[in-house]
């Protein structure tokens, strides 16, 4: 019989990875289109009853990775969970890596119980055959003194409206806190790192297309102080191709139980 986690059951937390080249994003979507959580799903139909679609903790768009996605599952049985840990991992296509299979906290759900999320945005300065799948080639050396300068007030709590994707807009659910945001360059590649407790969709991308332009001249270092306030997509910059966008890490605050590790 298939399970929530209010049944009893046991709940498990997936970590995993996967590039995201050929996948039409996370979530499940009509017509067969390939999606990371399909493939999720096809998996563990063929394991474990499933009454209902494992969440994802972020719902990576089309084109774009993770490395510490997490996902979440009730099973019935300790030997359903044995089964899960020893099977899920090598059941998945070579784009996917299940990275751990853990034993979460009763009521542990992948998205809601999440504090944070961690996305890394990746650059490179010169051409890379090895790194053209995750890193977003710069044709030129950007101003990183003004794109940092750029991003302290990015930093804090503040409706995001402009740095979203204008048709998935939800009124009244555009706050995010925005607890670091360090762009990092060592030589020909560098990323933007940025932890939110939320973000809205393509707001990481949106933030990078509008940090580039800043770092061509062609915004001033106070464009983030003023797009919070204008609350107007149209004045953000481009949002920034999905390639160069990796999910890190989801935050928790609590562990997976350290004694129930695979």
């Amino acid at each position: 019989s298939g399970l929530s986690p209010e049944s009893g059951g046991t709940v498990l937390r997936l970590t995993l990875a996967y590039d995201g080249t050929d996948f039409h994003g996370w979530q499940v979507q009509p017509g067969g289109l390939r999606t990371v959580q399909g493939e999720i799903i096809r998996a563990l139909e063929r394991l474990v009853p499933l009454d209902s679609i494992p969440p994802g903790a972020g719902r990576t768009d089309a084109g774009v990775h993770a490395s510490g996605q997490v996902s979440s599952l009730c099973v019935a049985s300790a030997g359903l969970v044995a089964r899960v840990k020893r099977a899920l991992p090598r059941m998945m296509p070579p784009d996917v890596a299940i990275r751990e299979v853990a034993v979460a906290q009763p009521g542990f759900h992948a998205r809601f119980s999440a504090r944070a999320r961690r996305y890394r945005y990746r650059f490179c300065t010169s051409r890379d055959p090895f790194l053209r799948r995750n890193h977003l080639l710069l044709t030129a050396h950007p101003d990183l003194e003004a794109m940092r300068a750029a991003l302290v007030p990015l930093v804090g709590d503040h409706d995001c409206t402009s740095l979203c994707r204008t048709a998935s807009l939800e009124p009244g659910k555009t706050l995010c806190r925005i607890q670091r945001a360090e762009l990092v360059f060592d030589g020909e590649t560098g990323y933007l790192e940025i932890q939110a407790d939320r973000f809205l969709h393509s707001m990481v991308r949106i933030v990078v297309g509008t940090l580039l332009e800043v770092g061509r001249g062609r915004r001033g270092v106070n464009t983030f102080t003023e797009l919070i306030e204008a609350r107007d997509r149209r004045q953000a910059g481009a949002t920034a191709p999905p390639h160069g966008l990796c999910l890190e890490e989801v935050i928790y605050d609590q562990p997976a139980d350290a004694g129930q590790e695979s």
